[in-house]
């Protein structure tokens, strides 16, 4: 899985090339257990009539869908804990960031779903080629020769899919009502055109994301949840730091002044200050405040919000006082 890697931190790096590693070894497993799933598959719609022919192929195949999802989940679990601990070398947005790193294996899975189709319904597809077929006889054995080249085969996005595979239900196939007279009929085993099986696909993987994307959103507020529950002497805690006391207030060690706003602090606490001046005057996003504050998000923003009330009182102060002292005669 290939991406820009973060310069300067190697813990980080680290980390992302262990969570593409876990990544790939368990889709490799999972593809070959569904490769043995797909012929068995095969097997069994060959031997049935038409109108059952859909109803054996998705019971093969959406238990199989269910794995990649998890997996995938699981992946973006790692991606979005490895933003929570290192923001400030992430952006400070874990979605989005963990998403991004999640898209070569997204797109993975969407391959291996379209190869999974083809070998259910033709029994070979780009990665197992069929040389031979024989009945089954208990007790018999069979010999065959292997040919050193067999022709290839189409390519995957030029497949046309049997109609009896094609399904009209926007919660099942991702393919929503339409006119009847665009619809193929379901109990023929003609193929589909091009356009009808690019729209297969299409609705397939829309039900894969919306699946996907159910289980991330379970994922991020169960993370988040876990995160809000780390004591907050330990919030501060990123990649690699000890959990000494001069690790969790950071403050504004290494950081340049943009601005200086210290005339209208004067009335805030001393972690309001603190707060806004890594905010206005040093230009830190949320997630870094907290960090830097040794706090979670939500009482660094309370800081934040705090902060921002007693200095625009303080300014509306000054400004009243200037306009009397304009009204007053001399």
């Amino acid at each position: 899985m290939s991406r820009k890697k973060p310069k300067n931190n190697p813990t980080l790096i680290s980390a992302l090339e262990a969570v593409a590693n876990l990544w790939w070894d368990a889709f490799a497993k999972l593809d070959s257990m569904s490769g043995s799933e797909a012929l068995m598959a095969h097997s069994e719609i060959e031997r049935m009539q038409v109108v059952q022919k859909s109803a054996a192929f998705y019971r093969s195949f959406y238990p199989l869908r269910v794995q990649m999802v998890t997996l995938l989940a699981d992946t973006y679990r790692r991606y979005f804990k490895l933003s929570l601990a290192h923001l400030s070398q992430t952006g400070g947005d874990p979605t989005n960031w963990a998403w991004l790193q999640l898209q070569p294996a997204v797109h993975a899975a969407l391959e291996w779903m379209r190869d999974w189709y083809i070998l259910a319904c033709e029994g070979e597809n780009r990665k197992i080629r069929r040389i031979a077929s024989f009945p089954f006889v208990p007790g018999g054995t069979v010999s065959t020769p292997v040919p050193a080249f067999l022709a290839p085969l189409p390519p995957s996005a030029d497949w046309q899919a049997p109609s009896w595979l094609f399904g009209v239900s926007l919660v099942f196939f991702g393919v929503g009502l339409m006119k009847t007279e665009h619809v193929p009929s379901m109990e023929s085993s003609e193929r589909l055109g091009q356009s009808h099986t690019r729209l297969l696909f299409k609705g397939a993987q829309k039900v894969f994301l919306w699946a996907l994307g159910t289980a991330i959103e379970t994922v991020r507020n169960e993370e988040l949840a876990a995160a809000g529950a780390i004591p907050t002497e330990m919030a501060g805690d990123q990649g690699g730091e000890t959990h000494n006391p001069e690790h969790w207030l950071k403050g504004t060690k290494g950081l340049v002044r943009k601005s200086d706003l210290s005339r209208y602090m004067h009335t805030l606490t001393e972690k309001q200050q603190l707060a806004i001046s890594l905010k206005y005057e040093y230009g830190l996003k949320l997630g870094e405040i907290a960090s830097r504050m040794g706090l979670d998000r939500k009482t660094a923003y309370e800081h934040i919000k705090a902060g921002e009330t007693k200095m625009g009182r303080f300014h509306s102060g000054e400004k009243r006082k200037a306009q009397d002292s304009k009204s007053t005669p001399e």
